[in-house]
């Protein structure tokens, strides 16, 4: 594998006078990688092969949208060929893919590792501020990372996944992103309900559940006062500081389905907390 990239950092601080003060300090990383040779079974297409793409590719269908009486027509003229045999026999509302072989027929040897991103950031970006003013200070503490994605899958992506565990359930989410016979269109994330059309087509690894995991995030954020009298070396103390900080405050994130930040899970956790301290440090 051929892994390259750049990384930046820019660190910037001041003593503006006696009493102000502050940092600055900004990074920014991007990171790629090919995988040059594997051992694969024999594939029929080079789109297929994890060779050639970065670490981490997903085999996946290129979607194109939700079939309904226009589809056939509007595939031809993106693609300049005649509309494919699908999975299933397709109803409205169902999940239409593309035919990257072009022999007519979808099935696994449409699948490719060309598209979307992976769980590994191309682009990660940090930024850390501080601002002093006499004995007091503050502090923060920005992340970020873009060209990432998550596959959704299971209960998130398909409702009743499991009638024989505590994953069977409907999501709210899912009912109200799925696509509706009553007020049929393409603004939709999920392909028509249906157990047996979902199970052969609807539900199938595609771009449909890959998504943007994309953020930016508060992640830490401080204010300190320091001590330092003198009567506090009379009991052996050189200062005393006192702090309130929180952590993981703000995330600004198109991703739903869990922290951003981690890989994708299948089922709902427990969500992201905010932590709040209080603490008081005593140097001798």
């Amino acid at each position: 594998m051929d892994s390259w990239g750049w990384e930046l950092s820019v660190n910037w601080s001041d003593q503006v006078n006696k009493d102000w003060r502050y940092w600055v300090t900004v990074n920014l990383s991007h990171n790629q990688n090919e995988i040059k040779e594997m051992k694969e079974a024999p594939l029929n297409n080079d789109y297929q092969y994890q060779k050639g793409h970065r670490a981490g590719s997903r085999s996946q269908y290129q979607f194109f949208r939700f079939y309904d009486s226009e589809t056939p027509a509007l595939y031809e003229k993106t693609f300049g060929q005649p509309f494919p045999k699908q999975l299933i026999d397709l109803k409205d509302g169902d999940a239409v893919y593309v035919d990257l072989d072009g022999n007519g027929i979808i099935d696994p040897n449409d699948k490719t590792r060309a598209l979307g991103y992976t769980d590994d950031p191309a682009y990660l970006a940090g930024l850390n501020f501080g601002v002093g003013f006499k004995k007091w200070e503050f502090s923060m503490q920005w992340t970020g990372a873009w060209d990432v994605s998550r596959v959704i899958s299971d209960i998130f992506r398909q409702p009743f996944y499991s009638r024989e565990s505590e994953y069977g359930g409907l999501l709210t989410y899912n009912v109200e992103h799925t696509w509706n016979p009553e007020n049929p269109g393409q603004d939709y994330e999920f392909p028509r309900l249906s157990k047996t059309a979902g199970e052969a087509n609807n539900y199938q690894d595609s771009q449909l559940y890959e998504k943007d995991a994309k953020y930016l995030r508060l992640k830490t954020v401080s204010l300190t006062y320091t001590w330092d009298a003198p009567y506090l070396k009379k009991i052996g103390l050189r200062n005393v500081q006192a702090s309130l900080s929180g952590y993981n405050l703000l995330t600004f994130t198109p991703y739903l389905w869990g922290d951003p930040e981690t890989r994708a899970s299948s089922t709902p956790t427990y969500p992201l907390q905010r932590t709040y301290t209080l603490s008081l440090k005593l140097n001798f």
